[in-house]
């Protein structure tokens, strides 16, 4: 007698569940335009402004080489000697003008030295660039597969609550014939709610990936996830590896090229340059006039520039550790991607070929002997509990295969700044 009064408070309760609205959510809605993952990238890249810092930062190098290609400036110089004094030296007139004119005359190859090292910086700014590319389609090759992902999830809500209506039409038809308590059509109204309300969070959740997406360019409009977008990049991934890559190696090697370079030019150093003098000078009062010439080379050129080439080096040695080390961690990285990849697989394949056939059939033969009476409600909501979980498992294996394949393609370098923007077959 409490069960069934339990039952009735139950089912008085349902108009407050939110399942009326919604009974929606797992119908059609309005027609959005798909935007591919390779078009949403393309996309942000276009509106993200850090590229164009980037670009200003390589012609701030072309500057720089520029400048690197003039050779030393001449120079004009004017000075005075003996200016008439005060008292009895002051009707002497031994004032000397001289006039000179200097040149420095570059030896060793200095200017195609600085020209070249200006220009291995150019290259170094030009990989910041690629890197910060590889960063924006990286992002956003993330987020769009966390709204498939969503989306999905939102389908296998949609499956549920397919499942629980059917079993709520049978619930209902049993209690009408008095067959079952009141209790079971309020639990079977329940689970239903519960099942409508995920698919409204998963749709809701998915949406907020789709704008965060669509705000990296400027925009709030929302768009459509392409079809069958995880089907494809599960069919297509592929699990080798055959290198290990990185956009910071081009930089790295870079780097070590400009500092090859500045060993160079650290070498024509070591060649002194010489500045020559030639010049007129006027004496006193007189018209005499005399004619000057000279030349100036540094000392201690060599021992200077081998400490800078010293450091140089270096440098260039802790750039080639940083490489090394780099290849390293990348290389574990890909392994352990790699291997939690094929694990997903071998998973998928067990689930799709032995488990969900039988918990299909589980289900179907559950809700056929309720219908007749021969099983009990708990039953049949244990066997679309063991469906749920395993669509469930299965989606998750399927989000563990494409992120794992993504970043081992990644760091193995099937795929740069530039591929990523392309449509992938």
């Amino acid at each position: 007698m409490a069960l069934k009064i339990m039952g009735c408070a139950l089912v008085m309760a349902l108009p407050l569940l939110p399942v009326s609205a919604q009974t929606s959510a797992c119908e059609a809605g309005e027609e959005l335009e798909i935007v591919t993952s390779s078009e949403a990238m393309r996309a942000a890249l276009d509106a993200d402004l850090r590229p164009v810092l980037a670009d200003k930062t390589v012609a701030l190098a072309r500057t720089e080489r520029a400048i690197a290609a003039l050779r030393p400036n001449d120079t004009i110089s004017l000075e005075t000697e003996n200016f008439p004094g005060i008292g009895f030296a002051g009707d002497v007139d031994n004032l000397e003008i001289t006039g000179k004119f200097s040149r420095v005359w570059e030896r060793g190859g200095k200017r195609d030295a600085r020209e070249a090292l200006a220009q291995a910086g150019i290259a170094v700014a030009e990989t910041e660039r690629e890197i910060i590319e590889y960063d924006i389609a990286r992002a956003v090759e993330i987020l769009y597969i966390e709204a498939a992902l969503l989306e999905r999830r939102a389908d296998l809500a949609c499956k549920r609550v397919a499942i629980s209506r059917s079993l709520k039409e049978i619930v209902d038809r049993r209690v009408e014939a008095a067959r079952d308590p009141v209790l079971a059509q309020a639990r079977s109204a329940t689970d239903l709610a519960r099942a409508e309300a995920e698919v409204s969070e998963y749709r809701r959740l998915a949406t907020e990936r789709r704008l965060t997406i669509s705000s990296l360019w400027g925009q709030d409009d929302d768009f459509a996830i392409e079809p069958g977008f995880l089907d494809l990049r599960l069919q297509s991934g592929r699990l080798g590896i055959d290198a290990v890559y990185s956009p910071e190696f081009e930089k790295l090697q870079a780097e070590n090229r400009r500092l090859s370079a500045e060993i160079e030019l650290r070498k024509a150093e070591t060649v002194p340059d010489v500045t020559w003098t030639a010049g007129v000078r006027k004496f006193g009062y007189q018209e005499d006039i005399g004619v000057i010439a000279g030349i100036s080379i540094p000392l201690g050129t060599q021992a200077y520039s081998a400490a800078k080439t010293s450091r140089t080096r270096a440098w260039q040695g802790l750039n080639v550790a940083k490489e090394r080390a780099l290849r390293q961690q990348l290389l574990r990285q890909a392994v352990s991607y790699q291997r939690a990849a094929q694990n997903a697989l071998t998973s998928i394949s067990v689930i799709d070929n032995q488990l969900l056939p039988e918990a299909v059939r589980a289900l179907e033969l559950a809700q056929d002997g309720y219908d007749r009476g021969a099983f009990s409600y708990l039953e049949i909501i244990d066997a679309q509990r063991t469906l749920a979980e395993l669509r469930e498992q299965r989606l998750g294996h399927v989000e563990t295969f494409i992120l794992n394949e993504a970043d081992l393609a990644r760091v193995t370098g099937r795929e740069n700044s530039k591929s990523l923007v392309e449509k992938k077959q």
